[in-house]
């Protein structure tokens, strides 16, 4: 019996060496979102993107912070501030960047602190507000820019903070939420729920020591007071990191005007492949009636 009892304790240590690194990975995945990550070669070469007039700008955020991103002035006077979400930089929202660019819009597409070439620590909460009020006060200043015809577009955590700060600043006139985690106690659970426990408990472990505020100003909590300002509520179908469940509920919570969509196929981004056209439009669409509209005209839901 002596091969059965080696065997059984061969089992078991393998059984603890798989569950260790599971409980490590969880761990330092959710840790991650916290680090600062490389920035792509292409931010700080804006003339390879292709879009014409877009330049790189600096300007200083909450407590001096140094706060970077590029900046395309736009023909129409209204503009666009665009946050990106985790282990990313400005050139994570290059699509939109280009879409909105296409239109006559401005854009400022934001490294938020502790992210690309901006000074700062990565909190995913106050110091990320008071950055994009600071990019919509340097945008309030251009000349070209009509203070009244600000908006934002946010990304997954980048939408997260976005919720946040425009409950807090009317000046962003309206907001595009995509993959916003209404609760991001629950969107980590469900991210890290593919070993139950053993993957959920260190991922929130890591959550918690990151001192990211989560006792209150959850998106699911605020975002009512955003109106009377327009959200469009984005998501995918296919979306694993923030389910369409969760982004339905997050619109269900605001207050009207508000609008949603739920993109047929497509997965936690990947907007645009899977609606070639109609994302393009929509978000076009969006904006217009929000910004450029003399009477501010709002647009109804749409599912």
């Amino acid at each position: 019996m002596k091969w059965l009892l080696g065997a059984t304790v061969l089992v078991g240590a393998l059984g603890g060496c798989i569950a260790l690194r599971i409980v490590f990975k969880s761990y330092m995945g959710e840790r991650n979102d916290f680090v600062r990550s490389a920035s792509s070669e292409i931010s700080s070469h804006p003339e390879l993107t292709g879009i014409k007039n877009l330049v790189e700008v600096a300007f200083h955020g909450p407590e001096q912070l140094r706060l970077a991103g590029w900046y395309a002035a736009p023909s129409n006077g209204a503009a666009i501030v665009l946050v990106h979400g985790t282990s990313a930089d400005r050139s994570s929202l290059l699509t939109e960047t280009r879409l909105l660019t296409a239109a006559g819009f401005g854009v400022l597409a934001l490294d938020l602190p502790g992210q690309g070439a901006s000074e700062g620590e990565t909190r995913w909460g106050a110091p990320e507000q008071q950055a994009i009020s600071a990019a919509v006060s340097w945008l309030a200043l251009r000349p070209e820019v009509d203070p009244a015809r600000i908006g934002g577009f946010g990304f997954s955590m980048g939408a997260y903070v976005l919720a946040q700060a425009a409950a807090a600043d009317s000046r962003l006139r309206s907001v595009v939420l995509a993959a916003a985690p209404s609760d991001i106690v629950r969107q980590t659970r469900l991210a890290n729920n593919r070993w139950g426990w053993l993957s959920e408990w260190p991922a929130l472990l890591a959550l918690r020591n990151s001192a990211i505020p989560i006792a209150n100003r959850q998106p699911l909590a605020i975002v009512a007071s955003i109106s009377p300002r327009s959200v469009l509520f984005l998501g995918g179908s296919e979306d694993n990191l923030v389910p369409a469940a969760m982004v339905r509920e997050l619109y269900e919570s605001a207050r009207d005007p508000k609008a949603l969509w739920i993109i047929p196929g497509a997965h936690h981004g990947d907007y645009l492949g899977a609606a070639p056209q109609d994302y393009s439009a929509r978000l076009i669409s969006f904006f217009s009636q929000t910004l450029l509209a003399a009477d501010q005209v709002h647009p109804g839901s749409s599912k």
